[in-house]
């Protein structure tokens, strides 16, 4: 099994990228669709035997495909990168989750809900 999948959008192939990336930004454009918004994410991916980067708008329109990818001459030989894009979708899909599934808490004296600043976290 190829360390790389293809990302597809709407039927046409956009990247082949690292597999456990591909797969996060799937999870990723899920998410922001249960949660009714749009993100842009970059990544790293392969193109004509070389690393580069690919920009994907992802929300609730989004239709992606992850497939095996069956060409390896479009795999680069490395793909700079990869563990800083991972870590930075994982982040997203972290404070999404949270923010989409959050019960605020009571807050000041008169009972009031406190909600934390969303709009200060850091992606």
């Amino acid at each position: 099994m190829s360390r790389f999948k293809r990302v597809s959008m709407a039927g046409a192939d956009v990247a082949v990228t690292d597999r456990e990336l591909a797969l996060l930004v799937l999870e990723y454009a899920k998410e922001l669709g249960r949660a009714g918004t749009t993100d842009t994410v970059t990544l790293p991916v392969a193109r004509n035997g070389h690393a580069e980067e690919a920009s994907l708008l992802l929300g609730p329109a989004s239709q992606i495909a992850v497939l095996d990818n069956d060409d390896a001459t479009l795999e680069p030989v490395d793909l700079p990168q990869v563990d800083a894009a991972v870590d930075d979708l994982r982040r997203r899909l972290d404070v999404l989750v949270r923010r989409d599934r959050y019960v605020p808490a009571t807050g000041g004296d008169d009972g009031s809900p406190s909600f934390p600043d969303f709009d200060s976290f850091e992606y």
